[in-house]
């Protein structure tokens, strides 16, 4: 497969501007210096796009990676390589039809543009897309298309792996066919190139650059084998390099290091790494001369560190410190203002952290450990970010145990975890989150207890991985403004979605609550590569007064609403009545039907699946519900292959006369009931 280096690929395409008196607007820029650590990741076609046009002719060029892989880091120093333009669309006005055409005219680059002699990196698709309407954004990628379209340089727009695909599908739906690469993870000698090439660019002057280079290979090492499934994945990921990095580079005694690991005490895992960190953070109180030495022992442990960054980043009051003499406190305080200030964790020049890792460490710490004011704090920030989720918060975040659920997660961080998790996927990679309650438990405490389960589909993996967790219905479940491949079905619980001014339901998504609140002023609808396209909302109650104009449908989505006034405007077009049925045991053995049906996920490309012992769990069988699935088996609806149950649309079709779509919104044909009476006859 072609690798796409800069020297081999980029320095051919690209012209090498060489214009001088620009003026440039915010945004816009010339990179006149490029990185001392930089090391150039692996640089592929995707897999997805194997008929998109080649990024060897195309005039645009997608560039695709999970989050925190390094797209803005490519994208500038090819700019600085290569002489393009560089545009940050995070710093630059918000986007609309003029932003590339005006930003062209405004910036003197217009004559270039039309001799080819100019190329524009466009980063940042992700904010762009969060700060703008979806008609904008739209208005955006049309200008972007309009004025590529004809050129032999291409324009390059590097985004996360979600908007990538929406930015390809805008463009499908103008017939511009367009090449996607894809950032891809350090192999095992490049890993360790980045690594030390972030400890010379600290420690320049030094005698042990062999033992830290020791030390280093042998901690991704270790790494890779803790998480050798996952291949370059984990162990290749550049912000886990940098905290191998740093976790070296802050070491007095290198040799010590390479000890630990030669012995078998190396810190393998990422925790453990960044725990190291902290430890060798805290190994500086040594050098303080406390009048009563012993107070050292109650001081700058882990979890005072994180709070004392947590309330630096969020602006909240630091932890008291614990009782001590004035003259240990005024040493203590002192020692603070230069230690909080500089921590490995923090950038060194602002009240952030340095690396997606250590934000994810210091989060998730702090929404879980934190008071509630800078709980809150957190929670706000991270259910915002959406689709620009931190794919490491989910490897920090500890689920807690209460009354003896050892997965218990709080209800309001479901949304966060999930985001978090699909934030690392690669192209053809998939999630899907089901939230589920019993709806037949009489027992108060079973009633309101819920189970979350998380599949994730791995490229290359026959398998899915699946996560599974406790929460409860008596606090709010927070999904963010960003919903995709959920199914939540709760009979007590609140379901919130969204902050700001969208929100945005990605199929398939079928939601039913007690009360559904979308905080948001309008709805975008949008249908994924999946097969399902249903986007499905119900609930007792609904709160969206801020809604004032009719959803917007992307792709061939069916999108259907159900709740009290629901008719009304703006939800007219979508609203959807269920089947009015009379008899008792036919309402029951519909339900019992109906869940059987819509349970079914797709873990795989063209594969409805499930597993056998969620299938056959006594929630779904108990009173009719074995002679239902016995009946959906015979007739072949439904088959089991070796762990795992699989649905077979057609045949749900041709026996039944029902769907997914219309089990889904409760609306069951004549055939459907009959076939449900042949069940109970």
């Amino acid at each position: 497969m072609q690798a796409f280096t800069i020297k081999d690929f980029w320095q051919r395409r690209l012209p090498g501007y060489s214009g001088q008196n620009l003026t440039l607007i915010p945004g816009w820029q010339c990179i006149r210096s490029g990185l001392n650590t930089f090391v150039e990741a692996p640089l592929e076609s995707s897999s997805e796009t194997e008929n998109a046009i080649s990024a060897d002719s195309s005039p645009l060029i997608l560039v695709s990676a999970p989050g925190a892989v390094g797209k803005s880091t490519l994208a500038r120093q090819i700019a600085f390589n290569c002489w393009a333009i560089y545009l940050d669309l995070a710093v630059a006005a918000p986007v609309g039809g003029n932003t590339i055409s005006g930003g062209i005219y405004k910036c003197g680059l217009s004559a270039s543009w039309q001799g080819n002699a100019v190329a524009i990196m466009i980063d940042g698709l992700d904010e762009a897309r969060l700060r703008v309407t979806q008609e904008a954004y739209e208005a955006f990628l049309g200008d972007v298309a309009d004025l590529s379209i004809n050129r032999s340089v291409p324009t390059v727009l590097f985004g996360r792996t979600g908007a990538v695909q929406d930015a390809y599908l805008a463009f499908a739906l103008r017939n511009v066919s367009v090449p996607i690469l894809e950032i891809g993870y350090y192999n095992s000698d490049s890993a360790v190139e980045f690594a030390m090439a972030r400890i010379r660019d600290t420690k320049p002057d030094r005698a042990s650059e062999q033992t830290e280079r020791i030390a280093v290979s042998g901690l991704i090492n270790g790494l890779r084998n803790q998480t050798h499934t996952d291949g370059n994945r984990f162990a290749g990921y550049a912000p886990v390099l940098q905290a191998v990095a740093d976790c070296v580079r802050q070491s007095t005694n290198p040799q010590a290091v390479v000890s630990d690991i030669e012995s078998g005490n190396t810190p393998v895992g990422l925790e453990k790494i960044t725990t190291a960190i902290l430890n060798r953070e805290r190994s500086k109180l040594d050098s303080l001369a406390f009048s009563n030495p012993s107070v050292a022992g109650t001081l700058y442990l882990q979890d005072e560190q994180l709070h004392r960054l947590a309330a630096r980043i969020y602006g909240v009051t630091p932890p008291e410190a614990p009782r001590m003499s004035p003259k240990d406190a005024e040493i203590y305080n002192a020692a603070l203002e230069t230690w909080v200030g500089e921590h490995p964790f923090l950038d060194g020049t602002s009240q952030q952290s340095s690396s997606s890792v250590f934000d994810a460490v210091i989060s998730a710490w702090a929404i879980k450990n934190g008071d509630q004011a800078l709980s809150n704090k957190v929670l706000l920030r991270e259910i915002a970010r959406g689709v620009a989720a931190n794919p490491f918060f989910s490897e920090f975040y500890k689920t807690e145990t209460e009354d003896g659920l050892s997965n218990f997660m709080n209800p309001s961080h479901v949304g966060i975890f999930y985001n978090s998790l699909r934030a690392g996927l690669s192209l053809g990679e998939n999630a899907s989150l089901i939230i589920g309650s019993d709806e037949d438990a009489e027992e108060p405490e079973e009633a309101l207890r819920a189970e979350i389960e998380i599949t994730l589909t791995r490229r290359g993996e026959e398998s899915p991985h699946i996560l599974s967790f406790v929460t409860d219905q008596t606090n709010p479940i927070l999904l963010g403004p960003h919903v995709e491949n959920v199914d939540v079905s709760t009979r007590y619980a609140t379901v919130s979605v969204g902050s700001g001014a969208e929100a945005t339901f990605v199929s398939p998504v079928t939601i039913q609550c007690a009360n559904l609140q979308i905080m948001a002023e309008r709805v975008i609808v949008e249908k994924s590569t999946e097969e399902n396209r249903t986007v499905n909302l119900e609930a007792d109650t609904f709160d969206g007064d801020r809604i004032s104009v009719v959803p917007i449908l992307r792709g061939d989505v069916d999108f259907s609403v159900s709740w009290p006034g629901s008719r009304a405007y703006p939800w007219t077009a979508f609203a959807s009545e269920p089947t009015q049925i009379t008899d008792p045991r036919e309402q029951e053995a519909l339900r019992r039907f109906r869940k059987f049906i819509i349970s079914f996920r797709s873990h795989s490309k063209g594969s409805l699946a499930r597993f056998r012992d969620k299938i056959e769990h006594a929630r779904m069988t108990k009173g009719c519900g074995s002679d239902v699935l016995g009946a959906l088996v015979r007739e072949g609806v439904l088959s089991l292959h070796g762990e795992m149950y699989h649905l077979d649309p057609s045949i749900l079709a041709n026996i039944t006369g029902a769907s997914y779509h219309n089990c889904v919104r409760r609306q069951y044909s004549e055939r459907t009931i009959d076939f449900i009476r042949s069940v109970l006859n």
